[in-house]
């Protein structure tokens, strides 16, 4: 019965974990990874990490000519299907500095 109610806590502490992760805003410096023809746009967090910004995002083509900046993202969710699996889509962003 503990073992159960243990592991019905830990899947239950995991959700949250998940969930609130996926509406923080992201603060960092936009830049193209990759190789031609394979590039990408990813923003690194000013904890270093790098995340990968989904080509089906509304702002991508905006977040293309901003490279360079540092910016504000408001992030939408990981994309969960596709080519674009892991990938976050990307609803909004401020920009900070040029």
């Amino acid at each position: 019965m503990r073992l159960i109610l243990l592991s019905l806590i830990l899947i239950y502490g995991c959700y949250l974990g998940s969930s609130t992760q996926d509406s923080l805003p992201i603060r960092g410096k936009i830049y193209v990874t990759g190789n031609e023809p394979f590039t990408e746009l990813a923003i690194q967090s000013d904890d270093g990490k790098v995340y990968i910004i989904s080509k089906n995002s509304p702002v991508y083509k905006q977040l293309w000519e901003n490279q360079g900046s540092i910016v504000i993202l408001e992030k939408g969710k990981f994309e969960t299907k596709g080519m674009e699996k892991g990938k976050i889509l990307v609803q909004d962003f401020k920009v900070l500095s040029k």
